[in-house]
C-alpha cells in the first residue's frame, strides 16, 4: 500500500479548509484517512496552519509520498528543510541551530519581497501622476503650430471635390445591396 500525505478538503462552498492527512494513494481525495497530521486554512490572511511535525516525520521515514500542495506548504514552514537535515544524519542541536538560521533568512527574504512589491506600487503611482504632466505640454505645442496648419487648409477645398463624389459612388452600391436583400 502506497501512502501519501495530502490535503483533504473540508469547509463550505467557496470557503475551503483542508486537513493534512496520511491516506492510501488509491483512495479518493475525501476518502477515509489513515491518520490526521494537521490542518491548513488558505482563506486567512496569513495562511494559518497547524502541523504535527513528529507524525509527519514518522510517515516520511516510513516512505510516505508528499503531494505537490503539501510539499509547498512544508517548504514554507521549514518542515521539508528539517526532513532534509534529518536524512543527512545531523544531530538535534545542529538541526535546531540551522532551522533558526533558516527562519531568520526566510523572514529577511519575505521582508525584501514585501519592500520590492511596495516600491513597485509606488513607482507605478508616480508614473501615473507624471503622465498627465507630460500630456499638458504636448497639448500646448499643437496650439503654437495651428497657424502653420491653416495654410494647408486653404488647399483643402480643391481636395474636397473628390470626397463629395465618394458618397455618390457609395449610394448605388447601397441600392444594389437593397436589391439583394429583397431577393
Amino acid at each position: 500500500m502506497a501512502t501519501k500525505i495530502r490535503l483533504k478538503r473540508m469547509g463550505r462552498k467557496k470557503s475551503p479548509f483542508y486537513r493534512i492527512v496520511a491516506i492510501d494513494s488509491m483512495k479518493r481525495r475525501n476518502g477515509r484517512e489513515i491518520e490526521r497530521l494537521g490542518w491548513f486554512n488558505p482563506i486567512s490572511s496569513n495562511h494559518d496552519h497547524s502541523i504535527k511535525e513528529d507524525l509527519v516525520l514518522k510517515w516520511l521515514k516510513d516512505g510516505a509520498i508528499l503531494s505537490d500542495a503539501v510539499k509547498s506548504l512544508f517548504k514554507r514552514t521549514g518542515l521539508s528543510y528539517k526532513w532534509h537535515l534529518l536524512s543527512q544524519g545531523k544531530s538535534e542541536s545542529e538541526i535546531k541551530k540551522l532551522l533558526e538560521q533558516w527562519k531568520t533568512d526566510e523572514e529577511e527574504r519575505l521582508k525584501r519581497k514585501k519592500d520590492k512589491k511596495l516600491a513597485k506600487k509606488a513607482s507605478k503611482k508616480e508614473t501615473e501622476v507624471e503622465t498627465p504632466a507630460e500630456e499638458a505640454p504636448a497639448e500646448e505645442t499643437p496650439a503654437e503650430e495651428a497657424p502653420a496648419e491653416e495654410a494647408p487648409a486653404e488647399e483643402a477645398p480643391a481636395e474636397e471635390a473628390p470626397t463629395e463624389e465618394a458618397p455618390a459612388e457609395e449610394a448605388p452600391a447601397e441600392d444594389s445591396n437593397k436589391d439583394d436583400k429583397s431577393k
